[in-house]
């Protein structure tokens, strides 16, 4: 017996409501990344770094990380438009997937800039020469000249990057007034870390995360010989527990450790104003009071 066309109509509704997938469109925002599969970086180690990094809105701030551009858009967003967020990528190009997807305005695109890794060696004053620089043996250069790709056609030659346009963000670097340092990379950040610790102001921030405890412990030794206060070292260990009627415990499968973050606070010798590297010399109405038990007469009974 054949069904009624209201019962087919109620079945088939049923049916696609029971089975039919519902996709939910939401905003991009950082949490939102973080809780995804997409972002290599959990959200816990995330809050920690932007919590110690202390990010304000105009503060200018260092950004080295390889996996991807997640903590440059965190720190981009706090810091607005009014600041600086300057990426050190070590690739050929930078990392802008997260910034595309937050969809940021033009002021705030205005503040990110990048810098590349392989040029930080010109914020020093000992610059090396370019034979120092890059060693290619001959041979190799015609080895990568006759890889082929999958087509069957050569690859490509890419053009090198030209120093001059990174000329004017190179002069800002040497201000040496940034506000903080935030490295997060997979690679020994302790090179960029030399580099960059003279462009950091007095009193500015260093963090530093790394999953290797090597790497954090030699750039502790650095920071505490160049001079630093309020160092820490904290293994970021997280949890995820399974909350269910009769069956809440740990779960299974889970990524425990986050790494080593490496935090402090620069120091330097004398007295500076806020936001200058110039100590302030001593007023010439209130003379030192070395100077004064100098120039005073010994007293003898």
């Amino acid at each position: 017996m054949k069904k009624p066309s209201f019962q087919r109509r109620n079945g088939s509704k049923k049916k696609i409501s029971k089975h039919q997938p519902n996709l939910i469109t939401r905003k991009p925002s950082i949490r939102l990344f973080c809780s995804s599969n997409i972002s290599k970086m959990r959200p816990d180690v995330l809050a920690k770094i932007l919590g110690n990094a202390n990010v304000w809105n105009g503060s200018k701030v260092f950004v080295a990380e390889c996996k991807d551009d997640l903590l440059t858009s965190a720190i981009a967003q706090r810091v607005h438009s009014n600041g600086s967020v300057v990426q050190i990528y070590e690739q050929k190009l930078p990392h802008i997937m997260y910034t595309r997807w937050l969809d940021f305005k033009k002021p705030q695109l205005d503040v990110l800039k990048y810098f590349p890794m392989k040029f930080l060696y010109k914020l020093s004053d000992d610059i090396p020469t370019e034979t120092n620089i890059i060693t290619v043996n001959e041979n190799d250069e015609k080895i990568l000249d006759d890889e082929q790709t999958e087509l069957g056609k050569r690859k490509r030659e890419e053009a090198e990057e030209d120093f001059v346009k990174h000329t004017s963000l190179c002069n800002e670097m040497k201000r040496n007034d940034f506000d903080s340092l935030v490295i997060s990379a997979n690679y020994d950040p302790l090179p960029v870390l030399d580099l960059l610790w003279n462009c950091l102001r007095c009193s500015g921030t260093v963090v530093i995360q790394s999953e290797f405890l090597a790497a954090i412990i030699a750039c502790a030794n650095f920071v505490n010989n160049k001079g630093c206060s309020e160092m820490s070292v904290v293994d970021q260990w997280f949890r995820e527990i399974q909350v269910l009627p009769g069956r809440t415990h740990p779960d299974m499968r889970m990524q425990t450790g986050g790494g080593f973050i490496l935090t402090c606070t620069k120091l330097a010798e004398g007295v500076y104003e806020h936001k200058s590297n110039v100590p302030v010399a001593p007023d010439n109405g209130k003379p030192d009071l070395e100077e004064m038990s100098a120039a005073s007469p010994a007293v003898t009974s």
